[in-house]
């Protein structure tokens, strides 16, 4: 009773506030967390901090009156648990849709219209903020993806040039060493030809000439 009491008076002031709202395309589960959020429409919610023991001597958190014990987390006591799963589990994207297509909307115009501002509806959406922050974001990605691209093909063609000059000194090296191996192998073989003609131009002593060089010798000495 204390509920519909609140009711009554939300739409005798013509408070807006949100409610879930099912469609055909809707699976029977979400219908009913839909229908079920609904029921505890206005919500009766109590928090706190602290823990409290219970007679079974379990902790739980909630709040001690003399009267008894009150758990945040229990249905049965409050709302809390249907709040949460409505705020964070269910339908966060529809409140945030809800908060900034219609809640700012209505707000903004009204600012506007109270300064003397006319808007044409038509182009309403094309001045909002969050909009227009949201196009700047997406424009400062696309920008920042064009100019990782930029520097990943500048990289990649620096790495190529490297790789390309590293091929180039080592074919370089590998033929500068190919041709002294050519020029040392030319070389070699020319000093083995000459020590072949040396050896073949060497006539070796017979044992008359050993004797008769010796007998010079003697006869040279006998003079003096």
């Amino acid at each position: 009773q204390f509920k519909a009491k609140i009711l009554a008076d939300i739409n005798y002031h013509g408070i807006q506030i949100f409610k879930p709202v099912s469609d055909e395309f809707d699976d029977p589960e979400t219908v009913t967390d839909n229908r079920e959020i609904l029921s505890k429409i206005p919500f009766a919610v109590i928090g706190s901090e602290k823990h409290v023991e219970r007679p079974d001597g379990s902790m739980v958190r909630g709040r001690r009156y003399p009267w008894g014990i009150i758990e945040v987390e229990n249905e049965a006591h409050n709302d809390f648990i249907k709040l949460r799963q409505m705020l964070l589990r269910t339908h966060m994207e529809e409140l945030k849709d809800s908060t900034d297509m219609v809640l700012y909307e209505n707000y903004r115009t009204q600012k506007l219209l109270s300064m003397g501002h006319v808007q044409d509806n038509n182009v309403f959406r094309e001045f909002n903020p969050l909009v227009q922050l949201e196009e700047e974001r997406r424009a400062h990605e696309a920008k920042m993806q064009k100019m990782e691209a930029e520097m990943t093909a500048v990289f990649q063609q620096k790495v190529h040039e490297k790789e390309a000059k590293l091929k180039q000194s080592e074919e370089e090296l590998y033929a500068r060493h190919k041709e002294m191996k050519t020029v040392l192998e030319k070389q070699r073989g020319e000093l083995e030809e000459k020590k072949k003609r040396a050896e073949a131009n060497v006539r070796p002593v017979t044992p008359m000439e050993q004797h008769a060089t010796k007998g010079k010798k003697k006869n040279i000495f006998s003079g003096f």
